[in-house]
């Protein structure tokens, strides 16, 4: 089934949206580190403070800005965060101190208003289309991570450090932009249905599901992409030369989870394309510890991962919108985002912690986690969509 105009101009916002939050982080994720802890009064530490403040300024607000887009309707709360991103992004180009550079990564976290964009995208979609439409912007997400290490660098190298995050608001600006114009309204008010507390999401058994699969997801993702650049530098790759493995490594994920999941969906086989991509993550965990120094297995184990990585992405936000009615589909949302940025914390902590043990016990540990998850219950499809 394809997605009609309506649902097309919601998913081409919403991709745009997504990939412009996420070159907040991208784009200045090879370099943050280096120019940050040259600012007055700054030090490694601060740095990692300034870095750091902004998804920790995101995962908390994330569900208040779900229940606020399910009493005031989704559209004005993303115009309202992609203001905000916009004022910080700027605000992180003027400032002077790593005081000011701090305070400026708060308001850009505060404008990120994943959750919301997520909820309204399902609010605008079908479920037999829903996976596909959250596989394009899954897709949209990649090619941002892509564009943001090769165009991270090479930026700061030449319009200054400063200067990308002017280019972070223009990218936040044509987004609030398409977002006025070209977003359909939701309408707010009155919520459709009964509006259900945290308690009542949280008894849902294939909720729970749900949120342990973002959980382990997130936390799995930062445990493999930690070890897999030291893996390529312990080759004798140079910090320069990374984008071109994790282009390489991102392909199969391009080329064949979009097909794979729209001929999943029109076959009634997504729970199928589920079990696959929990696989292919485990796979990659369990392979790589003894792989050979060989490139092209580490190759095929980034490969792996990558492709098991989108599959899920793209179809675990779809699972969640289809549980609850469009009255929680907000807060639903963001209870997921705030588990998955948790997730991502949980594992970059653990990651260097376990690292430093031995280079190999990140993704031996992350193997176990992922199997037990897998024990514990996949995420099934939903039929329709959950309770109103």
């Amino acid at each position: 089934m394809r997605l009609n105009n309506t649902e097309l101009r919601a998913v081409v916002t919403v991709a745009i949206i997504m990939a412009s939050r996420l070159l907040g982080i991208f784009l200045i994720l090879p370099v943050f580190s280096v120019y940050a802890e040259k600012y007055p009064g700054s030090s490694i530490a601060m740095a990692g403070v300034a870095f750091g403040i902004y998804a920790l300024a995101q995962s908390v607000l994330q569900i208040p800005f779900g229940w606020a887009s399910d009493k005031l309707g989704r559209k004005p709360v993303l115009l309202a965060g992609l203001l905000v991103f916009t004022v910080g992004s700027v605000l992180c180009g003027t400032a002077d101190t790593i005081g000011e550079l701090i305070f400026a990564r708060i308001l850009q976290g505060m404008g990120a208003v994943s959750s919301v964009a997520i909820a309204a995208l399902g609010d605008l979609t079908r479920p037999q289309v829903r996976a596909q439409s959250f596989t394009i912007v899954g897709i949209s997400i990649g090619v941002a991570f892509l564009v943001a290490i090769i165009a991270g660098p090479l930026l700061a190298s030449h319009i200054g450090f400063s200067s990308v995050f002017y280019v972070l608001a223009a990218l936040s600006g044509v987004a609030f932009l398409l977002t006025l114009v070209f977003f359909p309204k939701i309408e707010g008010g009155e919520p459709v249905g009964e509006r259900h507390g945290f308690r009542k999401l949280l008894g849902m058994p294939e909720m729970r599901r749900l949120l342990l699969a973002t959980v382990v997801v997130s936390l799995s993702v930062n445990l493999f992409v930690f070890v897999y650049p030291l893996t390529w530098t312990s080759l004798g790759m140079s910090d320069a030369a990374l984008w071109k493995v994790y282009l390489i490594s991102l392909i199969p994920a391009a080329l064949f989870v979009f097909p794979a999941v729209r001929t999943a969906e029109k076959r009634g086989r997504i729970g199928t394309v589920v079990k696959v991509g929990w696989a292919l993550i485990a796979l990659a965990f369990l392979t790589y510890p003894f792989l050979a120094k060989a490139a092209l297995l580490f190759y095929g184990a980034g490969m792996l991962f990558f492709a098991g990585h989108t599959i899920m992405q793209s179809i675990l936000p779809a699972f969640v919108t289809q549980r609850v009615g469009q009255a929680n589909r907000g807060a639903a949302t963001g209870l997921y985002n705030l588990l998955s940025f948790a997730g991502s914390a949980a594992g970059g902590m653990m990651a260097g912690y376990l690292y430093h043990i031995h280079p190999s016990a990140p993704l031996t540990v992350g193997f176990l986690i992922i199997i037990v998850w897998g024990l514990a219950g996949l995420p099934a499809a939903p039929e329709i969509a959950g309770p109103e």
